[in-house]
């Protein structure tokens, strides 16, 4: 059974959206904040689907995306990664700041990948294409077709240090998160160990007042060679007595 969709097609509109739309959305997440995107086309006053709605703020109405011309930098980038991910516009983004992935798709399909097939080389493989022809057309052709093999083996190059830095930055994230994970077991055990051990001194301390009471009775007991009421009518009438004594020493 495949997922429900998002909400009813029936009575939505469709196609560009207006910049009417636009500062209604803009509004309502600014007030409120997006929320539930099934929901927001109703709350906000727009006959859109939730999806529609979620695209649109993403990739073109957020505050802090990056607008305007790909620099060098940014092109090389996209090169470099496309070679090692393909199509995963989503995992390039995350090497951009503040570009999109539909942005980075967009500009791949629109700029780079004409780019890369003018200069001889494949845009699936990023390699030479063997198609392009070789000495035909003189030595113009000859000399255009060298750069583009020697560009070829520089991107190849540079894919490969990339590929390699990527596979050691995933490796130490792994292991700085399993460092994490095993200290945070690590604490939790001992804080188990130290609240069993309080538990454990304090039990020994309740046992060893318990055994000094129970010495201490049947050691007065023993003393006294009486028990129960007799012993407390004993010990009353000794206090009387040393009373009785200390008056009489006074008064003489």
């Amino acid at each position: 059974m495949g997922r429900s969709p998002c909400c009813e097609k029936e009575g939505l509109k469709k196609g560009p959206w207006t910049p009417e739309e636009d500062q209604k959305l803009l509004s309502y997440i600014e007030q409120q904040g997006h929320g539930c995107w099934r929901s927001l086309p109703a709350k906000a006053g727009l006959q859109r689907c939730g999806k529609s709605c979620r695209l649109r703020w993403t990739n073109y109405l957020r505050p802090d995306i990056k607008r305007g011309k790909f620099s060098l930098q940014e092109e090389q980038t996209i090169i470099q990664l496309h070679a090692l991910l393909g199509n995963r516009w989503s995992a390039i983004a995350t090497h951009l700041p503040k570009r999109t992935d539909n942005e980075i798709k967009n500009y791949w399909n629109t700029h780079l990948k004409k780019r890369l097939a003018k200069m001889g080389i494949d845009p699936v493989t990023h390699k030479p294409r063997s198609d392009v022809p070789g000495g035909a057309g003189g030595a113009a052709e000859g000399a255009a077709g060298a750069q583009h093999a020697k560009a070829a083996a520089h991107l190849s190059h540079t894919a490969q240090w990339e590929s390699a830095r990527l596979e050691a930055e995933a490796r130490l994230a792994r292991e700085a998160k399993l460092r994490a994970l095993a200290t945070s077991a690590s604490s939790s055990v001992h804080a188990q160990l130290r609240r069993q051990r309080g538990a454990r001194v304090g039990a020994g301390g309740a046992q060893r007042r318990g055994r000094r009471a129970r010495r201490h009775a049947a050691h007065a007991g023993v003393r006294g060679g009486l028990q129960g009421p007799e012993l407390g009518r004993r010990r009353r009438r000794r206090r009387g007595l040393r009373r009785g004594g200390g008056l009489h020493r006074a008064a003489s």
